[in-house]
Parts: C-alpha cells; sequence; structure tokens
C-alpha cells in the first residue's frame, strides 16, 4: 500500500518536472556559450579585414611564441619538467622510455611564420608611405618644426622600408643577390633598414615634445580668452577632444619608449647587450596598447 503522506506519483512529477529544467537550463547555456563564440569570431574577422589588424594580431603571435620559446628553453623550466617526469615516473604514470616531446621548437617555427609573414604584408609598406609623404606636401602641418619632423620621419620610413624589401626579397631569390652583396650583403642590409626604422623612432620623440609644447600653448590661450560665452555642450566636447588628444599621445609615447632601445639593439651588429630572451617581452609591450585599441574597436559587432 502507498503512504497516505507521500503518494507514490508525486516522487515521478517532480523527477519529470526537473527533467525539462535541467534540459532548459544545459540548453540556455549552450545558446549562450554559442552565441559568445559567434560574437568573438565575429570581431577577429572584423580585426582582421584592415591591415593595421592584421598586423596587431600576427605581431602578438609573433612575439607571444617568442617569449614561449625562450621560456620553454630557460634552465628554470627544463628543470621543472625534469623533476616532473621523475616524479610521475616514480608513480609509475609514464615508461622510463618515454620522453616527453619538447614544444620549444613549434614555438620556434610559430615564432618564425609569423615573423615572415609580416614581412610579406610590409612588401606594401611603401604605398601608405607615398600617401603620406603626399598628404604631407597637400597639407603640411601648420607648425613649421612639426612639418619639417614629419617629412624627416617620411624619408627615414621610405628608407627602412626601402631596404628592408630588397633584402628580403634577395633572400628569396626574387632579387639579385649579386647586387646586395655588393653593397654589404642582406645583412648589412637589416642592419641599415633598421637605422631607417630608428630614425622614425628618433624623430618621433620630438615631435612628442613639440605637440606637448604646442598644446600647453593652446589650452593656455584657452584659458586667457575664457570670458568667452560657451555653453555646456561646447565645454564637455573640448574636454573629450582633450582627453582623447592626450591618450593618443601618451599611447605614441609609451610605444616609442619601449622600441627605442630594442631598435637601437638592433642597428649595431653586436647589439648593446639585450637578451633574445627579451626581445619578445619588449615587443609585446610596445604593441600592447595598440592592439587593445584595436579589439576594443570591434565592440560594435552584435550576436
Amino acid at each position: 500500500m502507498s503512504d497516505p503522506e507521500h503518494p507514490s506519483g508525486e516522487a515521478t512529477d517532480v523527477q519529470a518536472g526537473k527533467a525539462p529544467a535541467v534540459s532548459s537550463c544545459a540548453k540556455r547555456q549552450l545558446l549562450a556559450a554559442l552565441t559568445t563564440t559567434d560574437v568573438t569570431i565575429r570581431r577577429l574577422d572584423l580585426l582582421l579585414s584592415e591591415a593595421n589588424g592584421q598586423e596587431r594580431v600576427l605581431a602578438t603571435i609573433n612575439y607571444v611564441a617568442s617569449m614561449l620559446h625562450h621560456l620553454t628553453a630557460s634552465a628554470p623550466w627544463i628543470a621543472l619538467q625534469t623533476r616532473l617526469g621523475i616524479l610521475a615516473r616514480l608513480k609509475g604514470r609514464v615508461p622510463k622510455n618515454v620522453t616527453p616531446a619538447s614544444s620549444k621548437s613549434k614555438f620556434a617555427a610559430l615564432c618564425s611564420l609569423a615573423s615572415e609573414t609580416r614581412y610579406n604584408l610590409r612588401l606594401f609598406g611603401l604605398l601608405p608611405l607615398w600617401i603620406w609623404g603626399a598628404e604631407t606636401l597637400k597639407s603640411p602641418p601648420a607648425d613649421p618644426i612639426l612639418h619639417a619632423l614629419t617629412v624627416l620621419q617620411v624619408i627615414s620610413n621610405v628608407i627602412y622600408q626601402l631596404l628592408e624589401n630588397v633584402g628580403y626579397l634577395a633572400s628569396k631569390g626574387v632579387v639579385s643577390k649579386r647586387f646586395v652583396d655588393k653593397y654589404g650583403g642582406v645583412a648589412k642590409w637589416d642592419i641599415w633598414s633598421t637605422r631607417g626604422w630608428f630614425g622614425h623612432i628618433f624623430f618621433q620623440f620630438f615631435v612628442l615634445w613639440r605637440q606637448s609644447v604646442l598644446r600647453r600653448q593652446r589650452l593656455a590661450a584657452q584659458r586667457a580668452a575664457a570670458g568667452t560665452v560657451e555653453t555646456k555642450e561646447t565645454k564637455a566636447e573640448d574636454s573629450e577632444a582633450l582627453r582623447l588628444e592626450i591618450r593618443a599621445w601618451r599611447k605614441s609615447l609609451v610605444n616609442n619608449v619601449f622600441w627605442a632601445p630594442l631598435c637601437l639593439h638592433w642597428c649595431f651588429e653586436k647589439g648593446i647587450g639585450i637578451p633574445d630572451s627579451m626581445v619578445g617581452i619588449i615587443s609585446f609591450c610596445a604593441g600592447a596598447w595598440s592592439l587593445h585599441d584595436c579589439w576594443a574597436g570591434t565592440a560594435t559587432v552584435k550576436a
């Protein structure tokens, strides 16, 4: 007989009610995961659809792979792997004759692949430099010092990109290597190419200094003319524009500060003492802010 206080059908009804609820919850979680994945893929596709986004993603892969390669090749990491392997063998989880495969060569290969892909894409780098130079000639900066610095930067970048392209194509057999060897060889061309890049970085410090001076002068003039009638909307717009201007200035300064010592290191055959293990870290830090902004720019993508 069934207990009158606990009918036999009650447990069955509760279990039947729980099953659809659990199933519905799992479906919602699956749908949310698929939606998040879809939005992420769409944002990544939008990021990679622009040249700057492609460069930032490839550079990040390049630098992170470099960091992982040097990490897995470092003595502390090898010692840790050895100790873990000994512990695993003592517990009988790994046969004695089995050696775990090292991943450092894979990271080095990925780093090399990303770097070479960036070299290939930069073969077209002279085109935007032409546009930059043409726009500078057509609409030069009002400040004569900034105008002169911009012209010098354009020239430095053209030297950098032209020498890099010729050296890279010569290393691939596209351009006569005899011509390149006549003027020092591929390694020498790479060094002079890097010196052209360092010229841009060097002049950029003066550009940032001059922009800071002009901004202070402009703000002082605005404070002197504070008696003019301004609406709250105008003040808010000016404040936001100033905030974005200062943010862009700081972003450029951070990028320059990280690249300057590394680029100077590459300007000399023997370098200036920066170890290879630090190259990936410094390079990543130089572009991290830009990567963040590029990714944030894709936030408009919706499911």
